[in-house]
């Protein structure tokens, strides 16, 4: 356990007159953040919307199902210079919510404190927000002074220490871990998204399956299928691009209600699908700000439990240290990071520049931010975390290092698969064409008796496995890969060389200059 302290002056209110009304989120005084603004006119029905349904994800009873309340789970708010962002899991742990705001939506006043840090988020907070009107001027107040007014029945400052489970913070390592996982991404409609939620809300499903299934047909639009009934539900205007037919099955679809309240005021909606019972993020795009759902594959599959998508990720080695610091540095600096320009900053590889952001998750000092594929900043606790402490030897790992150690692992086959497609880019000398080369490596052979086949994308993430295992016939991937297909991955790194990631296209790029 992590002993966590919150200290609060006050704790956090809105108050509401007939002109204005004053949202004060009172922040954790151990680690002071300040961000002060006046939403803009338009904004203020987003932002009540959005926060209630951050508050809906922690508060509401349908997604208390029974599981324990660990201590003190307020939200985590990181103030960026580009940008606000709420994160929060439910009550049973199986729903992450963030809320992402555009700072042009305030006016800010007075300076801005970047930081991470927690804030008193009470469920009468919650019921609060449903004050909000658009027709008053509205002040958003994140800092650890709150309100600084004498509120009343407050009282006063009220500190706490409690011990945070280990698994409160190892669950943004997965959350981060099964973002940065490859899958499939749809664009829909709103409204399609909102036909499926609202067809389940009416009808009850008293049989299994019970499944939300989205087939992807060939020259064909995205449809959602609902279990048991078959009730297709057309995503018009979505494409995807595939070339043979899949089916991604999820479930827990009841969970999708915490969306019913966006949706008929979203710009867009995406879908990021990472397969069969894996999770599923749904980011909900509304003016100025963002709402994301994250779903673990089923209810009763917390982010908090023994699920390993972080095993997925390659690993910094010890020697990496020195690289580390620079990465940290980089990332401090700039706030969010790309994989690919940590890689050309250090001049190293992808695989390794994503192990170096990768063990920053795990260490609570970055998270993957899915609004725009890049990591960002964020300092999770006080202090840089315990590695050893806070996470101890997977079994995992121990079996697939052992196998390797006895010399049980026999690679018999490692292929290269290539997708090529064309881009332009702004160079200094003008815009140029190139051919894109996306790469997954497929592994076959044999661990400890076992057969099995992964595949790997490029910078070195275990995105497929099929094994003989029982440990994979009874979670495929939902609680990441097995220790055979580790080790077999581990066993090819020698044959996985990096390759150039692009190369001349064919003929004149589009600016009329050759290469």
């Amino acid at each position: 356990m992590i002993p966590f302290y919150a200290d609060y002056a006050t704790p956090s209110a809105m108050e509401s007159g007939r002109d204005a009304a004053i949202l004060g989120l009172t922040a954790n005084g151990r680690r002071p953040v300040r961000f002060h603004g006046r939403v803009k006119a338009g904004h203020p029905f987003m932002l009540r919307i959005a926060l209630r349904a951050l508050g809906e994800a922690i508060w509401s009873d349908d997604t208390w199902l029974g599981g324990a309340l660990f201590g003190l789970l307020d939200p985590v708010v990181t103030v960026h210079p580009d940008r606000l962002l709420f994160e929060a899991f439910s009550q049973d742990q199986s729903v992450y919510a963030a809320v992402t705001l555009d700072p042009e939506i305030f006016e800010t006043d007075g300076e801005v404190i970047p930081g991470t840090t927690n804030i008193d988020f009470t469920a009468w907070l919650w019921g609060q927000l449903a004050e909000l009107r658009s027709r008053r001027n509205t002040w958003l107040r994140v800092g650890p002074e709150g309100l600084e007014v004498t509120t009343t029945g407050a009282c006063g400052r009220f500190e706490g220490k409690v011990d945070l489970p280990d698994a409160w913070v190892r669950g943004f390592l997965q959350v981060t871990g099964a973002m940065t996982l490859p899958g499939t991404r749809l664009k829909v409609r709103p409204v399609d998204l909102l036909s499926a939620i609202r067809y389940l809300r009416h009808n009850k499903a008293k049989v299994s399956p019970r499944a939300l299934r989205y087939e992807l047909l060939p020259g064909q639009d995205a449809r959602i299928m609902l279990e048991p009934w078959e009730h297709p539900v057309p995503l018009r205007g979505c494409e995807h691009g595939r070339l043979e037919p899949r089916r991604v099955r999820t479930w827990g679809r009841r969970r999708l209600r915490l969306l019913e309240p966006l949706l008929p005021f979203a710009d867009a909606v995406e879908v990021h699908l990472k397969g069969r019972a894996l999770p599923s993020f749904y980011l909900v795009r509304l003016p100025g700000m963002t709402f994301t759902l994250g779903l673990s594959g089923w209810t009763g599959q917390a982010w908090t439990g023994s699920a390993s998508f972080d095993l997925s990720l390659p690993t910094a080695g010890a020697d990496d240290t020195t690289l580390e610091a620079r990465a940290l540095a980089l990332l401090a600096d700039g706030f969010t990071l790309a994989v690919e320009e940590l890689a050309a900053e250090l001049e190293i590889s992808s695989e390794r520049a994503l192990a170096l952001l990768g063990r920053l998750c795990r260490l609570g000092r970055a998270v993957f931010d899915l609004d725009v594929g890049r990591f960002r900043h964020r300092e999770l606790l006080e202090e840089p975390a315990d590695e050893a402490t806070l996470y101890p030897p997977d079994p995992r790992l121990e079996q697939a290092a052992a196998l390797l150690e006895r010399g049980a692992v026999r690679v018999t086959s490692c292929q290269l698969q290539e997708k090529r497609k064309e881009r332009s880019f702004k160079t200094p000398e003008g815009k140029v064409t190139r051919t894109v080369i996306h790469r997954d490596w497929e592994v076959t052979g044999r661990a400890g008796g076992e057969e099995a086949r992964v595949v790997l994308s490029g910078d070195g993430r275990i995105i497929f496995v099929t094994c003989g295992c029982a440990f994979f016939r009874e979670n495929l991937l939902n609680k990441g890969p097995c220790p055979h297909a580790l080790a077999l991955a581990r066993a090819s790194e020698p044959e996985r060389v990096d390759r150039a990631s692009s190369e001349r296209a064919q003929g004149l790029d589009r600016s009329g200059a050759g290469e």
